[in-house]
């Protein structure tokens, strides 16, 4: 069997729903400074990596955007659904210098953007990466969720991941964790 990616549940431990396992790489904290949250020095001894996010930032209308090894050329390609309970919306890009976690404009100061970010063939010399996420917030009923993938167009492995957002810092409210998928 093998694992099944993006599981995030209270009372759920990874290991009795994969045959591998989730382990801890890394966490960070928002500090009310910086709108950046670098992990770097990643290993390359896991199958997948995954990304955590609850944000929180200092001004609404952020947008909550990912560069893997600093890439910031147009060498990301994104395809995604936005809902907001009353409305869907589909786009694409083929040339973006970034990945889009969450729509522009979605982030806020009160209530956390999450977001899950699975990363697959992450370590791979040979082929492009992978990746889907979700990502969700709420307004007291007038947020919204966006699901879509992600291909980076670049066959280095990552060894770091930067989850950033436009201008805004992200707050005291704000956690990221990067985990390492183990295989089976």
């Amino acid at each position: 069997m093998s694992p099944i990616l993006g599981i995030l549940a209270s009372g759920i431990t990874a290991s009795k729903i994969v045959t591998g396992a989730y382990e801890s790489i890394a966490s960070a904290t928002g500090t009310g400074s910086s709108g950046t949250i670098t992990f770097s020095s990643i290993p390359s001894t896991y199958v997948a990596l995954q990304v955590r996010i609850s944000a929180i930032t200092n001004s609404d209308g952020e947008a909550l955007r990912l560069r893997l090894n600093n890439d910031s050329t147009t060498n990301y390609v994104f395809h995604r659904l936005i809902g907001d309970g009353s409305t869907v919306t589909a786009d694409a890009n083929t040339t973006q210098n970034n990945m889009i976690l969450s729509p522009p404009g979605s982030m806020f100061t009160v209530t956390p953007t999450v977001t899950i970010f699975d990363l697959h063939n992450y370590a791979s010399t040979t082929q492009y990466k992978t990746a889907r996420w979700i990502s969700a917030t709420d307004r007291n009923g007038s947020g919204g969720v966006t699901l879509g993938s992600h291909l980076w167009k670049s066959t280095s492995a990552v060894n770091e991941v930067k989850v950033y957002t436009d201008s805004a810092f992200f707050t005291t409210g704000t956690t990221v964790a990067l985990y390492g998928i183990k295989g089976a």
